[in-house]
């Protein structure tokens, strides 16, 4: 073949509205709506060898015309394979391009091959004792054995890991991400060890308190013995290594950044996991890159699990892990018939229902808010959260006079606790 011959001749978009799984829809779609919105990429060069991608994006919103598009028609695939600012829809079809063309699974161009499985996480959204108990029981049942859920100060955290525990079996992880939510080391350290008295099943937490708590985060792993995950980069790496803030990390970003910052934890000895948000195409793209990064140990997180299909055939997790696929480019076969019926229009646009979020204290108290301002109430410290006993009622605009007037009295009243 010539150079011409790997040529970009087309790219064509195609915008799909996935639904998410029945099992966790309600929460999906008051929390990441914008997440059902999938645009799949097919890149075919002069050649006539064809590549698929995704990016998953709110942008979805808001065009109808991708500029990237234009910027890579006509220029060798071979070229702009490395340029992570075009995204992981035209990134991932390019690679899958790629490897097609030179008859090698992407894992091939990423490095030397380390493993022959990946292993992988269930994903959950903050929900109630139920809803995570609901979520680790499908996870078990489906070949995996770990979970990664959002631990949250307006619920009871002991509660949903106790719920947990009467579902799946004592081997079944958690691995809790409080995303700074603990505030400081005084409460993060009270909190954790409780739970890692009483809960087994806690394995990794993930940014318990700000990351550039730099002093806080560095006493916090002396005072607990579950490690922490940190996401690559805030402190600084070499701040991070250097004051040992945390015992691994969270990595992602396109396939140079993934690379790059993933041989670079290895020099620290330090594991990771891949975090890249997709369906199939984009989890067994980071199975390709985790199958050469040494230290990616801990359970990738895709979130695969929270749409209805993940538009691939043949997707399986066996003992919480992926097989590393052998077949040219990313391995894998699209459901045409799946995908086609998720096909919309290219001006789509996803209709945003109103919310009503309501605190449930310990002491019988009621706190409403218009959809979710809380959560900088308690980033702020201004309301103390992981109570026993504390949960959180969601309400969607149901299109009924009594939702439109109990919502706008949010906005006329100030907030009541009663």
């Amino acid at each position: 073949m010539s150079a011409k011959d790997f040529e970009i001749k087309s790219v064509e978009r195609i915008p799909l509205h996935v639904p998410f799984h029945p099992r966790c829809a309600d929460v999906m779609e008051i929390r990441v709506p914008f997440w059902s919105l999938i645009d799949l990429y097919r890149v075919t060069t002069a050649s006539g060898i064809v590549g698929y991608g995704e990016l998953l994006t709110r942008d979805t919103w808001f065009r109808a015309a991708d500029p990237t598009i234009d910027k890579i028609i006509g220029k060798n695939l071979f070229d702009i394979l490395w340029d992570d600012s075009l995204r992981s829809g035209i990134q991932i079809a390019l690679f899958d391009a790629a490897g097609k063309a030179l008859g090698v699974p992407c894992h091939r161009l990423f490095g030397s091959h380390h493993r022959d499985e990946c292993p992988v996480s269930w994903w959950a959204q903050e929900a109630s004792p139920a809803t995570w108990a609901s979520e680790a029981k499908a996870a078990e049942e489906q070949g995996y054995t770990s979970m990664k859920a959002k631990a949250r100060p307006w619920f009871d955290v002991d509660e949903q890991l106790t719920a947990i525990d009467g579902v799946t079996s004592p081997r079944f992880k958690v691995d809790l991400d409080f995303n700074q939510l603990l505030l400081g080391v005084d409460q993060a350290a009270k909190i954790i060890a409780a739970l890692e008295a009483k809960h087994h099943r806690l394995a990794i937490v993930e940014s318990p308190i700000p990351q550039n708590d730099v002093s806080g985060n560095t006493l916090l792993r002396q005072k607990i013995s579950t490690p922490i995950a940190m996401h690559y980069g805030s402190p600084p790496i070499m701040t991070a290594i250097r004051e040992g803030v945390c015992d691994g990390f969270v990595i992602g970003g396109g396939a140079e950044k993934v690379l790059k910052d993933g041989r670079l934890a290895a020099q620290a000895n330090m594991p990771f996991w891949l975090q890249l948000v997709g369906t199939g195409l984009t989890t067994l793209f980071s199975v390709h890159l985790g199958a050469v990064l040494s230290h990616a140990r801990w359970p990738a997180i895709p979130c695969i699990n929270i749409w209805t299909h993940p538009l691939i055939k043949g997707f399986k997790v066996e003992s919480g892990h992926i097989k590393v696929p052998e077949g040219p480019g990313l391995g894998v076969e699209l459901a045409w018939d799946v995908i086609e019926n998720y096909t919309v229009d290219l001006d789509f646009k996803l209709p945003r229902r109103r919310q009503i979020h309501t605190i449930l204290w310990p002491d019988g108290k009621r706190t409403p808010y218009p959809d979710a301002g809380y959560r900088q109430e308690f980033l702020a410290g201004k309301r103390v959260g992981f109570l026993p006993g504390i949960s959180l009622e969601h309400r969607l605009d149901d299109g009924t006079e009594n939702f439109d007037r109990a919502y706008r009295a949010l906005f006329s009243e100030p907030y009541s606790a009663t």
